[in-house]
């Protein structure tokens, strides 16, 4: 959720040259034989970012979440306003976009636990 999902960059081939090339802007290229190649997924936006930028007290990010994982092949699955909740499933994979979220994660995770009928 939120930040978090940034975390699936590290499951690509070669992920701390991957980090450097977006870090330097160089643009890394996608891998097609990453495990989340083609996954819909979301996590806090370019556009979440921008507007968060003042409430942070300065800093520079190497790069955006947002931007990391499409560049890495993934398929980014935006709310429609900024900071509203929105949770993308794709097979396995559970992501929220930012802590307006947290409830429906915890809910479609729980789905996903919850004994089936037979």
């Amino acid at each position: 959720m939120c930040h978090g999902p940034i975390g699936l960059i590290s499951t690509l081939k070669d992920a701390p040259a991957f980090e450097q090339d977006m870090a330097a802007g160089t643009g890394p290229k996608a891998s097609p034989d990453w495990i989340y190649a083609g996954y819909r997924i979301t996590v806090f936006s370019n556009e979440e970012e921008e507007m968060a930028k003042p409430l942070l007290g300065g800093g520079e990010m190497k790069f955006y979440p947002q931007d990391a994982l499409e560049q890495a092949g993934a398929v980014f699955v935006s709310n429609k306003k900024p900071f509203e909740p929105n949770v993308v499933t794709d097979r396995e994979l559970i992501t929220g976009q930012n802590p307006a979220t947290a409830n429906a994660v915890a809910a479609e995770i729980l789905k996903r636990l919850a004994p089936k009928d037979k």
